[in-house]
């Protein structure tokens, strides 16, 4: 009988599933089943991936939906003590999955778990985030942020350096130790149905981006502890750098994320002082770009109406 559901998703790219999948079934012993959903895909890959895997349950949405829909519909189907949320773009590592079984199993009160996330030449990264603060996010709002992306050799000076520890930032610190946190990558994520069927599943308001600092802060103030299990080690080929480099409705789908996490969890003024963010970088950046590229600085102006004028429905 699975003790446990495994969902991943598709848009378009098949070339990562299959040795996602063959990860799996190679590297974990607990019992479990398999939810692919298919955002968007052709039906001859389609047909390919179920001749394949024949075990694998498959899920082919006739309009594409965000990453939080996806994963809900299968946390709505799950009937297993736990399921992991997983990127297609991912190889599980030996026992990794297994890891966070145990560790669930072991401390009743983690509702949820992230792994040790390796880069695709196996350096480390970022595994564990802080909450959102105010001047990190105006920081990142600004453009600022991109100085210090995952792979910048500003942000590799100040993980020797130590500053993680100084400026208690989790995503600076270098102790990747089992332990609990306020945040994991949401690229692999473990979570336990009774923790969810208390705090609900992921907000869908985005179509991606966000979704799981807002989750992981209600699992903590239901009670429930977020933890990173560094004994599950999954090398995730997504790159840290691209989250600076959005297309533009993806940078979009990123304010909108903020605006979100600020009206639900924190005071008005700080939502306010957001707003004047968002309205300042990208009228000025979008001022910039318009003689030069047009579309980019319309991003940018959308963004400032965004800021302006968006309102949780």
């Amino acid at each position: 009988m699975a003790k446990l559901t495994v969902s991943l998703i598709v848009h378009g790219d098949f070339t990562h599933i299959g040795p996602a999948l063959h990860s799996l079934y190679a590297t974990t012993r607990t019992p479990f089943k398999v939810y692919v959903t298919i955002n968007v895909g052709s039906g001859q890959e389609i047909d390919a991936l179920r001749e394949s895997f024949p075990d694998v349950k498959i899920l082919v949405n006739e309009t594409p939906r965000g990453f939080a829909a996806n994963h809900n519909r299968v946390l709505q189907l799950a009937d297993t003590p736990y399921v992991a949320l997983l990127n297609d773009d991912i190889v599980l590592h030996s026992g990794a999955l297994d890891a966070m079984v145990t560790y669930l199993n072991t401390h009743p009160k983690v509702g949820l778990a992230g792994a040790a996330l390796l880069n695709t030449d196996g350096t480390p990264q970022t595994s564990v985030f802080s909450d959102p603060s105010l001047l990190r996010i105006v920081y990142k709002v600004s453009g600022l942020a991109a100085l210090t992306h995952q792979e910048s050799r500003l942000r590799r000076i100040l993980l020797r350096l130590g500053v993680g520890r100084v400026v208690r930032v989790e995503s600076l610190r270098t102790d990747r130790r089992t332990r609990t946190v306020p945040v994991v990558n949401g690229a692999v994520m473990l979570v336990r149905r009774a923790a969810y069927a208390q705090v609900g599943r992921m907000d869908e308001t985005t179509i991606v981006y966000g979704e799981e600092v807002d989750w992981h802060w209600r699992m903590r103030r239901a009670g429930w502890q977020v933890a990173h299990v560094a004994e599950a080690v999954v090398t995730h080929h997504g790159s840290g750098h691209l989250a600076f480099e959005m297309p533009g409705w993806m940078l979009i789908e990123d304010r909108k994320a903020i605006l979100n996490y600020f009206l639900k969890h924190r005071p008005g003024w700080q939502t306010a002082v957001i707003r004047t963010a968002i309205v300042l970088s990208h009228g000025f950046w979008g001022t910039v770009w318009l003689p030069f590229a047009r579309e980019r600085a319309q991003t940018h102006f959308k963004i400032v109406h965004l800021g302006l004028s968006w309102r949780r429905s």
